[in-house]
């Protein structure tokens, strides 16, 4: 029925003819071939598997849909290693996803999963996992088969979620919309580098306090956290992004930290930069959606910082805009925001 093109992905819909599977071959290996046409047609994804999966298997597979998805035809994809499903509606045929050798990397995004041994069921193989479920039924503790797990992306569900201390290659860990009873498993991945939390009612993370594996911090939207002392208590940590914290009004004592990159966004209350002016390490800083009240003086601890080598502070005011950059050139900044570097850091994987 149809292809198109673009920068890093692919979209199909329905039944390719010859000439459109050799032109998705010729074009080479996109980030992502996806769909949100619905039946699937199996003699596109037999044809897809052997001519373009096989020679690129890298790509993403990517289904998705604003109704049900039945994926009963994709076990005949066996060469496909990462597969993203979203359907709002629920999955059909979700046994397909049992029967793919090859997978790697999963993601999945639906309000329920009907077969509850979904994570008994799927490839032990597994090196990411992404799991974005509104049942708060659902059962973590299955994940601790996934021995060479090393990425896991948590969407709402928590049930038995201390299994993740048994997730020993574990390098990432996000959790969106959950408030563990404890972090204390966290501490227990001794190869964990990168922590993303959001959402939720999460206010004290003082149990991470001396962990010296996380070097990436992600935090976003946490009502409840009225301090980032944090960042001055992991002491390995490199790069953090904070944002919408909003009752957050002043950053830590950073002069010991290790911080090289710090990426602010929409940090009302915050308007204290003080620290920041002895953070050995920094090496870049960066807020965009600054509140209305900062001045040049408030960024003025940044400029002051030898270390720091790049900085950017974005308001509503494009006059503002332009004295910060000014300030910037005088104390030989360069002036951009940083926020490509602390997400290559924090998700390598390009999942947030």
């Amino acid at each position: 029925m149809g292809v198109s093109f673009s920068e890093d992905r692919i979209d199909f819909r329905g039944k390719l003819t010859t000439g459109e599977i050799k032109q998705i071959v010729r074009n080479g290996g996109a980030d992502t071939l996806q769909t949100d046409t619905l039946p699937l047609d199996i003699s596109t994804l037999q044809r897809l598997n052997e001519e373009y999966f096989a020679k690129y298997p890298h790509t993403e597979l990517r289904i998705y849909t604003y109704g049900s998805c039945d994926l009963s035809l994709l076990k005949v994809m066996d060469k496909v290693r990462k597969l993203s499903v979203e359907a709002s509606s629920g999955i059909l045929g979700i046994d397909a996803i049992y029967q793919l050798p090859a997978l790697k990397h999963l993601c999945v995004e639906t309000p329920k999963i009907e077969d509850k041994d979904f994570l008994v069921k799927i490839p032990v193989s597994l090196e990411s996992l992404d799991l974005d479920i509104a049942a708060k039924s659902f059962d973590l503790k299955p994940l601790t088969r996934f021995t060479e797990l090393k990425v896991l992306g948590l969407h709402k569900c928590k049930k038995n979620i201390e299994a993740i201390s048994e997730l020993k290659q574990l390098q990432s860990l996000k959790l969106h919309g959950i408030t563990p009873d404890s972090y204390s498993f966290v501490n227990e991945l001794p190869r964990l580098k990168n922590l993303a939390i959001s959402g939720g009612n999460t206010g004290d993370l003082s149990e991470l306090y001396g962990n010296k594996t996380i070097t990436g911090l992600y935090l976003f939207h946490l009502p409840k956290m009225n301090d980032l002392d944090i960042l001055a208590n992991l002491p390995n940590l490199e790069a953090a992004e904070v944002c919408q914290l909003a009752n957050v009004s002043k950053l830590p004592d950073l002069c010991k930290s290790k911080l090289q990159h710090l990426c602010l966004e929409n940090m009302k209350n915050l308007l204290d930069f003080k620290p920041l002016q002895f953070a050995p390490a920094l090496k870049t800083a960066a807020e965009t959606v600054c509140p209305a009240a900062i001045t040049a003086d408030t960024i003025l601890p940044v400029m002051l910082n030898l270390k720091t080598k790049q900085c950017a502070f974005f308001t509503s005011s494009s006059n503002k805009n332009k004295e910060f950059e000014k300030l910037a050139s005088k104390y030989d900044k360069k002036y951009e925001a940083n926020t490509h570097i602390v997400r290559q850091i924090i998700f390598p994987d390009g999942r947030m």
